[in-house]
């Protein structure tokens, strides 16, 4: 704790830089730019620092910079546990530079996107990485203009003339599903899907299409897409009802699930109704989350390298924030599909 007559009163940079017996200047220079000071005139500093406690302002480092010591990340659902390792790939890279992150979810909407956005510009936030909730960028270069650089995540159909951007193949990760269900000797798939504004959800749809057209399936009538409003267990359980429309002869052979929550309320829908998974019915999920591989069955689904892609994205925004000569660049992982219990041959 600060030595201080007064402990109420809060330890400045003059009280460290009279303790050091040097000047307010050279603290600042040792605490910003410890490499212009003289060794022996530095250690002096620092240990008047941890004599006093002192804690810097960050808040006035941040107005003299123009920008603060925080990126923010924004997600689509802080509640989806992809999202909690893509954040550990974006922090470790963030804290290796010195930089907190703050965790903003727009809980896919636009409205809530809007006030992160407008919030991160007030509170003069290095940089961000951002989940859109639509096709648009509007909101994000809105921001640019405010100082605030970005870099775009799970987006494959932004151009690196736009931003930076991180993404898993998407329509790699619907054909793997796809060509595994295909083999299963499945032929009627329902696709469920989040919001059909969701470019990677698009993707994936498009994927599995471009599968069963591949072996020779018309995927017009083999694939029945359903869209919930929000990618989480509720949506997939409450769709259950409609995926099961028309009956046992109109009952779809397997389901392709845009993420693994939706998969998460589809097994326990099905459950409710009495039907097992894969005998009744094989379904596949996406992002094989922590839980995909302790439910039984084990979820099979399409892996995507989570904290990989944090890491990277959050590489990208420091390039741009430190770089000079910068441009932007499209990063493109490759996913794999993990097969478990969920899938199972077509019985007949």
């Amino acid at each position: 704790m600060p030595e201080s007559e007064d402990d109420s009163r809060s330890v400045g940079i003059s009280d460290v830089a009279a303790r050091a017996g040097v000047s307010p200047g050279t603290v600042s220079n040792v605490l910003n730019r410890p490499e212009r000071v003289a060794e022996p005139t530095r250690r002096r500093v620092e240990q008047a620092v941890r004599e006093l406690d002192y804690v810097p302002n960050s808040w006035g480092r941040s107005l003299r910079s123009g920008r603060s010591d925080s990126v923010g990340l924004l997600v689509l659902d802080v509640t989806n546990p992809f999202f909690t390792e893509v954040a550990r790939g974006v922090e470790d890279v963030a804290s290796e530079e010195g930089l907190a992150v703050v965790l903003l979810n727009s809980a896919e909407r636009q409205d809530r996107q809007q006030r992160s956005v407008r919030l991160l510009a007030e509170q003069r936030a290095a940089g961000a990485v951002v989940m859109p909730v639509d096709g648009g960028v509007d909101d994000l270069l809105w921001l640019r203009k405010q100082g605030v650089p970005w870099v775009l995540l799970d987006r494959g159909d932004v151009g690196a003339d736009v931003a930076c951007s991180v993404a898993v193949d998407n329509h790699a990760g619907g054909m793997a599903a796809g060509r595994h269900l295909v083999g299963l000797g499945h032929e009627r798939v329902i696709y469920l899907s989040g919001p059909s504004r969701l470019e990677q959800c698009r993707a994936r749809l498009a994927g599995l299409r471009a599968a069963l057209e591949e072996a020779g399936i018309d995927p017009d009538g083999a694939v029945r897409p359903v869209f919930t409003e929000q990618l989480n267990a509720e949506s997939g359980e409450k769709a259950v009802e409609e995926l099961l429309a028309g009956g046992p002869k109109r009952r779809p052979q397997a389901v392709f699930c845009a993420n693994d929550q939706l998969a998460l309320g589809v097994l326990k829908g099905l459950g409710g109704r009495g039907l097992g998974v894969p005998q009744d019915l094989s379904v596949v999920g996406y992002d094989d989350v922590g839980f995909a591989g302790l439910l039984h069955p084990g979820l099979t689904t399409v892996a995507q390298p989570k904290y990989e892609i944090g890491r990277a994205a959050m590489r990208l925004l420091l390039s741009e924030l430190n770089e000079t000569g910068h441009r932007h660049e499209r990063l493109r992982f490759a996913p794999e599909l993990i097969v478990r219990g969920s899938t199972a041959a077509y019985r007949g």
